[in-house]
């Protein structure tokens, strides 16, 4: 197997991506009969074009997303859905590295040599449009939020939660709410809802926007997309339900609505911000839908063995 990391010089704080080159060239002296290289990314779309490079010589492969949650999801979106012959991996160095939050030990992920014997985990994806998601897309106040972070997380001193911060106080003060038709196919059977609201969710992880659990009840790999929607509020009433959004305590808000199914369509009378794991773009109308087992994700291996560990003790309850 080859293993081609895919490394955006600019990602993080001081450019920390670039920090790994080093670590990555010296795992692989230790181990001279592993192929590798690593290759940069010059700008929007390379890691899309790099992966789909990779993935076309038809060999068994492993691709390193080096960077944030927008380096993984263009090189996710450079590999053929079900593709038999490619592994994704991540190594989180960017400014959220919300992705490996969902799997509770986002440490585990910076080890090189954790991710070179990780282990393959099959996860969904979502279809969002004519992108991929592999974690969570948006519509609404969080994904202006999320626009308006991408001008705040390169100022000196400010990590990826508080240009999320500034960003929420920043949006707090616009007009907030829009109405929306929203058409969901459910568990159990069909959802439409008309409303005004604040942000709908469609989510296969749990985490986004520099830590906030904005789908605490999502499973990565179980064929379904979990929906939040979340109504227009008064806006005194906004402070206090963020902190609760935020832990993931969605069970106390009042204005929140959480439905689990494999598709949901949402038209919105004037065009809005969209975020698809960190991309955001103007919209009026957009479709999310889940795609199975969409990619071959490497677990790394302290990881995958505490993972087993915990299901063999769950067994032998």
């Amino acid at each position: 197997m080859r293993h081609i990391f895919i490394l955006n010089p600019v990602a993080g704080k001081n450019r920390a991506a670039m920090e790994l080159r080093g670590k990555i060239d010296a795992y692989f002296a230790r181990h001279p009969e592993l192929e590798y290289q690593i290759r940069l990314t010059d700008g929007v779309g390379a890691a899309t074009r790099i992966a789909l490079e990779e993935c076309v010589k038809g060999d068994a492969v492993r691709l390193y997303a080096c960077g944030g949650d927008g380096t993984l999801q263009e090189t996710a979106s450079g590999i053929p859905i079900g593709a038999s012959n490619v592994e994704l991996a991540v190594i989180p160095c960017g400014s959220g590295n919300d992705y490996v939050r969902t799997f509770g030990d986002k440490d585990a992920f910076l080890s090189v040599a954790d991710l070179v014997e990780g282990v393959a985990h099959s996860v969904d994806a979502i279809h969002c449009g004519d992108r991929i998601s592999l974690n969570i897309a948006s519509m609404g106040m969080d994904a202006a939020v999320g626009q308006k972070m991408q001008r705040y997380k390169n100022l000196p001193g400010v990590s990826g939660s508080m240009a999320y911060n500034i960003a929420v106080a920043d949006v707090f003060f616009h007009p907030i709410g829009e109405q929306m038709h929203i058409e969901i196919d459910a568990v159990d059977g069909p959802v439409r809802r008309d409303g005004r609201y604040l942000m709908v969710l469609s989510a296969n992880g749990r985490y986004y926007g520099g830590g906030y659990c904005g789908a605490p009840k999502a499973v990565e790999n179980d064929g379904l997309l979990d929906f939040v929607l979340v109504k227009k509020i008064p806006r005194t009433q906004i402070p206090f339900v963020l902190g609760k959004y935020k832990k993931g305590e969605h069970d106390d808000i009042a204005c929140l609505e959480h439905i689990r199914g494999t598709g949901m369509r949402v038209k919105a009378a004037k065009p809005m911000v969209c975020n698809v794991d960190g991309e955001c773009f103007d919209t009026k109308s957009m479709s999310f839908a889940i795609i199975p087992s969409a990619f071959r994700f490497i677990l790394p291996a302290s990881l995958a063995k505490k993972i087993q560990e915990n299901e063999d003790a769950v067994v032998h309850l």
